[in-house]
């Protein structure tokens, strides 16, 4: 009688697709995590929602005087730094980005407003804001019209 005699190394290539299968699955969803659209609507409203808070700070601090802008520009860093500690997914990343972006270049323009610097430094600080706010919109567009087939 003879013995059925297997390919060893058919059996080892097999193995080796599942490992790779089941390991590239695993990183998309923890490193990418999925752009699904309940995700994405769950991310960008928390965005949303820091940038409400940060836009009601930002009301407050450009009717103070430059001497007394110190506590809302306060309360303005402390929302970037919770901003920062969202999740989401990482079709969103770059909308985040650009959110961030755009509080920090605002602070920076209230940095200067404090320190007295001519008003055409701050209008130029407030301007690139405008832009980076303007491509956070833009971002969030783009990633409510791909979802949930986004590359990250």
């Amino acid at each position: 009688m003879k013995k059925l005699r297997r390919n060893p190394w058919f059996t080892t290539v097999l193995v080796a697709l599942l490992i790779v299968g089941a390991a590239s699955t695993y990183l998309w969803y923890s490193y990418f995590r999925p752009c699904n659209v309940d995700a994405i609507e769950e991310a960008a409203t928390i965005l949303g929602s820091q940038l409400d808070r940060y836009e009601d700070v930002y009301q407050v601090a450009i009717s103070a005087s430059p001497d007394s802008v110190v506590l809302p520009v306060s309360v303005l860093k402390q929302t970037v730094m919770d901003t920062q500690q969202v999740s989401v997914p990482g079709c969103l990343e770059s909308a985040k980005h650009e959110l961030l972006e755009y509080m920090k270049i605002v602070i920076k323009a209230f940095d200067a407003y404090a320190a007295r610097e001519s008003d055409s430094t701050v209008r130029g600080l407030v301007n690139e804001a405008v832009t980076h706010l303007n491509q956070f919109d833009a971002e969030l567009k783009t990633v409510n019209e791909c979802a949930p087939f986004c590359w990250p």
